[in-house]
């Protein structure tokens, strides 16, 4: 019986593995952060052009200037850290055939859950503001970045689940024993970008020496691991 089209021969399959160890992730990281920064500059370019035609005329035509997909790229160099720093706590990442051998935070786009992960094992503290922008960057990266709809109202509008909250008055889906309160989903310009910035560049130092004069791996590197 013929081999379903699209699977790794054998032979293949013994020499190549993924691409997951720690400098792989930190190597993309520093991709995405690039271009970011070039998409930024002509973001803040128009934002400046906008804000002196506003000034003259509040009723411009000027479309204002978008910053979702800087948000976006930004948001996926801080998921590649992240991920990076993960991968950097576990024994062994050599080999690795398939996502599912590794921990499920490395198969999803939501960034605190991660961040609870490598925050005891690295000994890395994040402030309630920095929680609260990788709130932001998971709602970018997830569909706000990408695509023009959610895929259904929970993802339109995130909440979360407070058990520990009074609430002085019920919404909907509350209970006497706790209170839905919004994630922070949107980017306040210049200060939410400022603060993403700074905390790449923490978690870009994290990594680099938790993966000290490494080299990325080759589009498929040998199973052993990046030469």
């Amino acid at each position: 019986m013929a081999k379903p089209a699209g699977k790794v021969p054998d032979h293949l399959r013994s020499e190549i593995s993924l691409r997951v160890h720690p400098q792989d992730w930190l190597a993309t990281a520093r991709k995405l952060k690039k271009a970011a920064d070039l998409l930024l500059i002509n973001f803040e370019t128009e934002q400046v052009k906008f804000n002196e035609e506003f000034e003259e005329d509040c009723d411009t035509d000027l479309p204002r200037p978008d910053d979702t997909v800087v948000t976006m790229l930004l948001g996926f160099a801080v998921e590649n850290l992240l991920k990076g720093l993960l991968v950097s706590t576990l024994e062994h990442v050599e080999g690795v055939k398939d996502l599912s051998e590794l921990p499920a935070e490395l198969r999803r786009h939501e960034l605190k859950p991660i961040a609870c992960v490598v925050k005891p094992q690295l000994h890395i503290e994040f402030s309630r503001e920095e929680l609260d922008l990788l709130d932001a960057l998971t709602y970018v990266i997830l569909w706000y970045g990408r695509y023009p709809s959610a895929r259904n109202m929970d993802g339109l509008i995130p909440l979360y689940w407070n058990p520990l909250s009074s609430p002085t008055g019920f919404a909907p889906g509350d209970d006497a024993h706790g209170h839905y309160h919004f994630k922070k989903f949107f980017f306040n310009y210049p200060a939410d970008y400022l603060a993403t910035l700074k905390l790449y560049d923490r978690l870009e130092t994290i990594l680099q020496n938790q993966a000290p004069n490494g080299q990325p791996a080759g589009p498929a590197g040998p199973a052993g691991g990046s030469s």
